[in-house]
């Protein structure tokens, strides 16, 4: 969808900042790749953007700018090397790396944690790391292009099932020979439209002898009592659940993890190639992922305000099918049925003060969305005002 560009006016007009490079070929169903239009980034007139609030990315608890954070980074930099120079099943290991897993693993209340250099390279390690313990990979449609790649890298057959819905789960499942060790692959929180997989029915829906694997980037942090993610939203503890998570979400540092059972993280060790040849990340993530994890468990009140912010902003929504929201996660989309109403709704948001959060992204559609993601930060005003500022600009 290309959005035009409005009437010039004699106020100073922003761009809206976004993707402007090609992207990877969209996954307009598992396996088979097709090919995203490249939108025409709106245009927008109004205030300035630098006066505007930022709706869109991630950053769900406003941990971009904490300074205990930052001084752990600066602190890390200024005493060491910078990175180790080698993978950590060589020679690069570090004890602020194993210190991280330990701050992770504690958090989550699992027995051991593996970290990597980045969210996406802990899909691929999870996939890479069974793959000599699973028989087949079974997928939620939905599911981010890093499990989905994650899976396709396993070399094990892989079968896909309707997003959510866990009665078509068990219908795969059965399909399956007795003999089977499926690893079902899903999100815990769905990052471009919102909304959560029902885990528990996904987890009982599992044979003894199969795993479940949670992608949970865009839960941790921003789901669960105290905000350890989709597995806590459900009551689950079992040693066949498996999590890869990042840090660049809500804890607003890069790197990723990969947690579960122990063994089975030693196994992951000495198995996926993305571990063992992947250059240990700097040491400043490895100590800045400790102090944001450590924040997170002090700062319980962030938490509970971006969850209340959530429920809030869904309540004050209108019921309209271009708006895909669930007031139990912080992201929400909008599809517009054309591009005038998408100029529209970019229109209103500027002149409400928002950067209108217009995007295209692998898995989303190829003209491209808005992409809403609440922060603790936001105030409940402006909350208030983005979903006024919205219902006008759809109705307009």
């Amino acid at each position: 969808m290309k959005i035009p560009k409005p009437q010039r006016t004699a106020r100073r007009r922003p761009k809206v900042t976004g993707l402007r490079t090609p992207l990877p070929p969209l996954q307009d169903r598992p396996g088979r790749p097709g090919r995203p239009e490249q939108p025409a980034l709106p245009q927008t007139s109004g205030t300035e953007q630098s006066e505007q609030i930022v709706i869109s990315g991630c950053d769900y608890l406003g941990l971009s700018d904490d300074a205990v954070i930052r001084e752990a980074w600066l602190n890390a930099s200024a005493s060491g090397p910078l990175q180790t120079g080698a993978s950590r099943a060589t020679t690069g290991d570090h004890p602020l790396y194993r210190r991280a897993e330990k701050a992770i693993a504690d958090f989550l209340d699992e027995p051991a944690a593996v970290l990597t250099a980045t969210g996406y390279l802990a899909s691929l390690t999870v996939a890479q790391g069974l793959r000599d313990q699973a028989t087949h990979v079974v997928v939620d449609a939905s599911a981010h292009n890093c499990v989905q790649d994650g899976a396709r890298l396993s070399g094990l057959p892989i079968l896909s099932f309707a997003s959510g819905d866990a009665r078509a789960l068990r219908s795969v499942l059965r399909e399956l020979p007795p003999s089977a060790r499926p690893l079902v692959a899903t999100d815990g929180v769905y990052g471009i439209r919102g909304g959560m997989a029902p885990l528990n029915e996904y987890l009982l829906a599992l044979p003894a002898s199969g795993w479940l694997w949670v992608d949970d980037a865009h839960g941790l942090g921003s789901v669960g009592p105290t905000g350890r993610g989709s597995p806590e939203f459900f009551g689950l503890r079992d040693s066949r659940l498996i999590r890869s998570v990042t840090f660049s979400k809500a804890l607003a540092v890069a790197g990723g993890a990969v947690i579960g059972d122990a063994s089975l993280m030693e196994h992951v060790r000495t198995r996926a190639g993305a571990y063992l040849g992947s250059s240990a990340p700097p040491l400043a993530i490895a100590a800045a992922i400790t102090a944001a994890v450590v924040r997170v468990h002090r700062l319980p009140g962030r938490v509970r305000r971006l969850q209340e912010l959530a429920r809030r902003f869904s309540n004050a929504l209108p019921s309209r099918p271009e708006i895909l929201n669930d007031p139990r996660t912080p992201v929400t989309a909008i599809h517009p049925r054309d591009a005038a109403q998408a100029q529209r709704l970019t229109e209103a948001l500027t002149q409400a003060g928002f950067v209108p959060p217009w995007i295209c992204y692998p898995g989303g559609p190829g003209g491209g969305f808005f992409r809403i993601a609440l922060k603790a930060t936001h105030s409940r005003s402006q909350i208030d005002r983005l979903a006024r500022t919205i219902r006008t600009g759809l109705n307009a």
